[in-house]
């Protein structure tokens, strides 16, 4: 009988352990090199794994899975006898559940300086598909809540440049004063995105972009904003009641009539298949990836929005010569599929791409 505390203690390891295993709903595997990268894979088989890998490797490794040669990093490290490229990179796994799977990614580029960034990406676990904030509020919701986090910001910001009086702060005031002015047309969904247990942490990208002013931002203390599940619960949508935990039945989107960022597949002429990251998207601009799905190769191209949902993207024009310009011509559909044409110049092809 005297060992029956152990053998308990030892039933609530195992407990505790198995709890905590089962609490990660992906499996995640690290590749690294031997230099200072390291990154992640998610192993299953599943379609949502699979668009979260393309969508993370498309976007942070310039690469479709499956298609390296020698290393997952090949397109991003520097080359041999060159300084440029991504010199230092890890991830942290933020959330690993059956409804939200979210990562940060962080990384050193050099390009004649160093640069520091961070991104949070979060995807749908059922489905794969890119999460924004505005997906989980209503119109409206989305509207208030920007109305308000966007006031809040200036009202710490404008409270800390009444405090820099030091002449050494000059420039910090110059660059803080021009961010509050373009505070107004913030657009939310920019913010890196954080789901807790208790609601949503938003941070907004640096004013500066850059080292010199990091004490300054971490003092002014501008960029964060905690928006908890009682502040959120009069403007969340159904599907973000659901991500939030505060529903229970299955996390259901509905498809908009809009471009948005993700995953975009097709088959050019139905013989060619292609896949489309879009990276970025602001206003009527937007910016990006595709790859020809037999080369893995990526292209980057920028595009335009026009009158009723019409889609004009371009492939960015590189310094090679004998590179064809290529254009799609598509129409935004109400299910949020792309369709239309890919050109080269010389040939036009019909193109029809589903998001997910």
């Amino acid at each position: 009988m005297k060992n029956i505390p152990a053998i308990f203690s030892l039933i609530v390891l195992f407990s505790t352990f198995s709890i905590q295993a089962s609490a990660q709903y992906f499996h995640v595997k690290k590749v690294e090199d031997e230099n200072e990268l390291s990154f992640l894979i998610l192993t299953g088989k599943t379609p949502a794994e699979n668009l979260i890998n393309t969508y993370l490797q498309g976007q942070e490794l310039n690469l479709l899975p499956g298609k390296q040669k020698q290393s997952y990093f090949e397109n991003i490290a520097p080359a041999k006898g060159s300084t440029t490229g991504v010199t230092e990179l890890n991830y942290q796994v933020l959330t690993n559940s059956s409804r939200v799977f979210s990562v940060e990614i962080n990384r050193e580029y050099t390009s004649g300086k160093l640069n520091e960034s961070s991104t949070v990406y979060n995807f749908d676990a059922r489905t794969g598909r890119f999460i924004q904030l505005s997906d989980l509020l209503t119109n409206e919701g989305y509207k208030a809540v920007r109305k308000f986090v966007i006031a809040d910001r200036k009202k710490r910001l404008s409270n800390y440049l009444k405090t820099a009086k030091n002449p050494a702060d000059a420039d910090a005031t110059k660059v803080y004063t021009e961010c509050l002015n373009s505070m107004t047309g913030d657009d939310l969904n920019e913010d890196d995105l954080k789901f807790g247990a208790n609601g949503l942490s938003l941070t907004r990208k640096s004013c500066s972009g850059s080292h010199y002013f990091q004490a300054l931002e971490d003092e002014a203390n501008v960029y964060a904003n905690q928006l908890s599940i009682k502040f959120l619960l009069p403007h969340l949508n159904d599907y973000g009641k659901c991500l939030l935990k505060i529903k229970s039945e299955n996390c259901l989107f509905s498809p908009v009539t809009a471009l948005r960022k993700g995953v975009y597949k097709g088959k050019i002429n139905q013989m060619y298949p292609i896949t489309l990251l879009i990276t970025y998207l602001k206003d009527k601009s937007c910016y990006g990836t595709y790859f020809y799905d037999k080369y893995g190769k990526p292209i980057d191209f920028s595009g335009t929005i026009g009158k009723d949902s019409d889609l004009l993207l371009k492939k960015t024009q590189s310094d090679d010569t004998k590179s064809k310009p290529e254009v799609f011509n598509l129409k935004i559909m109400a299910d949020g599929s792309l369709t239309g044409n890919w050109g080269d110049g010389e040939y036009t092809f019909p193109l029809h791409l589903v998001t997910f």
